[in-house]
């Protein structure tokens, strides 16, 4: 496996050598995607709220065919490294919509000698982003100046040439949010 530090990330990455040996926990969320939704706005989210960020995992063949890791998708998963843990998207099958297509409900596997701390707290924000954020309409600003303002659904991403602040809000012509669904 090879996991792609940005450089919003700060952990030492020696502290990952070995991460996959460290006991392993499950947190699904409840979560779901119909076949051809999109997980961009969950990506996103994920980047905005969470201290270590998002990153992408490249991962072996012969560790999903042993049963090490189980990625989203076959070739690579998003993971959010934490200090001496790991934990990483998968997901499960919960259905099947009229036409035959796979629900797939939205997960986390972390690894960790601390406990299921990582797994837990990474599901926690997906089921936010899905209860209160998933309807939501998103902006980017190149503002003047940084700060993130969390309660305000206002996120500033540093960038090496720009920042960017994202934005999460409710669209003019919506008074009030929409039911939630599991799509």
């Amino acid at each position: 496996m090879k996991l792609q530090l940005n450089q919003e990330h700060t952990i030492d990455s020696a502290g990952l050598l070995g991460v996959f040996d460290r006991p392993r926990f499950e947190a699904w969320t409840g979560v779901r995607f119909v076949p051809i939704q999109s997980l961009e706005w969950l990506y996103l989210w994920l980047a905005c709220v969470l201290d270590t960020s998002l990153c992408s995992m490249s991962v072996d063949h012969a560790a999903i065919d042993a049963g090490v890791v189980e990625p989203m998708f076959r070739a690579s998963t998003m993971a959010v490294p934490g200090e001496r843990e790991l934990a990483y998207l998968t997901w499960r099958l919960a259905g099947h919509t009229e036409s035959g297509g796979k629900i797939m409900e939205v997960g986390f596997i972390g690894h960790s000698e601390a406990g299921a701390g990582l797994a837990d707290r990474v599901a926690e924000e997906v089921r936010a982003w899905s209860e209160d954020h998933r309807n939501r309409t998103v902006q980017f600003e190149i503002p003047q100046t940084g700060g993130s303002d969390p309660k305000a659904r206002r996120f500033f991403l540093d960038r090496p040439h720009h920042g960017l602040t994202v934005i999460w809000w409710w669209p003019l012509a919506r008074s009030k949010p929409l039911a939630h669904c599991d799509r």
